[in-house]
């Protein structure tokens, strides 16, 4: 089923810069195009679909392609005019790729132009691969695929469970998952999936949330399912699962859209054989949410609700969330990762100069990853490092204490000292040492009776 968008519409201008954060034109030729999904192949190569954030909810197949790092994305539409969307989008290179489409119509009626597309001239034209999710008892959700010829699509509960198919040649030919295939929790009346909620972690796992608060994980490339009952409520405008993230087949987080435009989330850490509310700090904004491959831990939010937006992070699996700097109030649309240097999250392209001013935020710093440091034991990091003598201090373990910063120089001089309160278990504070000379200084950090440094490089 189709995913809403709850006071998601374009608000001002979208070509403001931060910190951390870059602009990159998303090249839709209408003004007001939202990002609607995010597939980040690699450093260089981004699939996104758009959706209409005028505020008329005119339902649009555009999408939009970067083949280098975002330098210049152009955009394109899968079938034209405004009967059909775009579940998800999911590419293999900057050539191939595939999206799941389904009918928009105000009567929710189906039929047989929806499914999966397929290009592969870089999304010039895009052939309907027939044999799967077509009809009016079907609905297209989501499509992915691992290579050229192993892929996996699914829709909502058709004869009393769950539409899957699966293909091994590129989806010329789809086979469905039989009822056999799917163990663990039974399905409900009225369940169903949602475009966009869906996630792949490892080289054979996939996931995707329903309406009814399950999570169905195959780690099969979509052959066999499991479903597991996550805690997120079945109810509220977006009832149930309505994001998905792990950072690998056992430990992920569920969010829940709440009344407060914030995720509600769940974890697990077997799989999903059980699963726990998580308490959390902070802002998890309700628009995305995203993991953020390589690092132990780390997550990204983000959100665009016109009561509730910006983009925050957590370096503890979701417990513990920072606002990016200056993000606080500014539309952040869906993410994806690639590293922790490279992310892209959406926005809103310009009314007035569509083309060629926002609808993309390129991530141009480093996320490092600190908290898997024992909380207990406590711990920091300074990073970038090295730097222009602009760092981030992220501090663990240092709740309701005084934190002191020492930096000395090479003959062991003071040079630059600050004293910090930190009311949280972890938090992140500017540092600017841009007044200092280039060279190798020492951090030190002191709190309570524990005293750490560590080597910083000014360059």
């Amino acid at each position: 089923m189709k995913k809403l968008f709850t006071l998601l519409a374009f608000l001002g201008i979208c070509s403001a810069t931060f910190a951390q954060w870059m602009p990159q034109a998303s090249g839709f030729a209408t003004g007001s195009r939202g990002i609607q999904y995010v597939h980040a192949v690699n450093a260089n190569t981004v699939w996104a679909s758009g959706y209409d954030g005028s505020g008329g909810g005119l339902t649009i197949n555009e999408f939009t392609k970067t083949v280098d790092g975002g330098n210049l994305w152009v955009p394109g539409e899968i079938l034209g005019g405004n009967t059909y969307g775009i579940g998800n989008i999911c590419g293999i290179d900057g050539t191939t790729a595939w999206a799941a489409v389904y009918s928009g119509l105000a009567s929710g009626v189906q039929d047989d132009n929806c499914g999966v597309y397929k290009t592969t001239d870089g999304g010039t034209t895009w052939v309907h691969q027939t044999g799967a999710l077509q009809g009016a008892a079907s609905f297209a959700d989501n499509v992915y695929f691992w290579d050229a010829n192993i892929g996996m699509c699914h829709g909502d509960v058709k004869d009393g469970y769950f539409e899957c198919y699966t293909t091994t040649n590129g989806g010329t030919t789809w086979t469905r998952s039989p009822q056999t295939n799917f163990t663990g929790a039974a399905v409900a009346s009225g369940e169903g999936g949602w475009t966009g909620v869906i996630e792949v972690t490892g080289t054979s796992t996939v996931m995707f949330g329903t309406n009814k608060g399950k999570l169905y994980k195959s780690e099969d490339h979509g052959v066999t399912w499991v479903a597991s009952q996550t805690g997120a409520p079945a109810s509220g405008t977006l009832a149930g699962v309505n994001e998905i993230s792990f950072k690998d087949s056992n430990h992920g987080i569920v969010g829940h859209l709440n009344a407060a435009f914030e995720l509600d989330l769940f974890e697990t850490s077997n799989g999903g054989t059980t699963w726990a509310p998580i308490t959390a700090n902070g802002i998890c904004y309700g628009g995305s949410l995203a993991y953020v491959p390589g690092t132990a831990n780390t997550y990204v939010s983000t959100g665009a609700n016109t009561n509730l937006a910006g983009c925050s992070y957590s370096y503890d699996g979701g417990h513990t969330w920072t606002d990016f700097d200056a993000t606080s109030g500014v539309q952040f649309l869906a993410t994806a990762w690639v590293d922790n240097a490279t992310g892209w999250a959406g926005a809103f392209n310009d009314a007035t100069t569509p083309s060629t001013v926002g609808g993309m935020y390129k991530f141009g710093g480093i996320l490092t990853d600190i908290l898997n440091i024992n909380p207990a034991k406590g711990g920091f990091s300074i990073y970038p490092n090295p730097s222009n003598g602009q760092f981030k201090l992220a501090v663990v373990g240092c709740e309701n204490q005084n934190v002191k910063v020492n930096v000395y120089n090479s003959i062991g001089s003071i040079v630059y000292s600050s004293n910090e309160s930190s009311n949280l278990i972890s938090y992140n504070m500017n540092l600017d040492l841009t007044q200092l000379a280039k060279g190798v200084y020492v951090a030190e950090i002191l709190s309570g009776k524990t005293t750490k440094q560590q080597k910083i490089v000014i360059e």
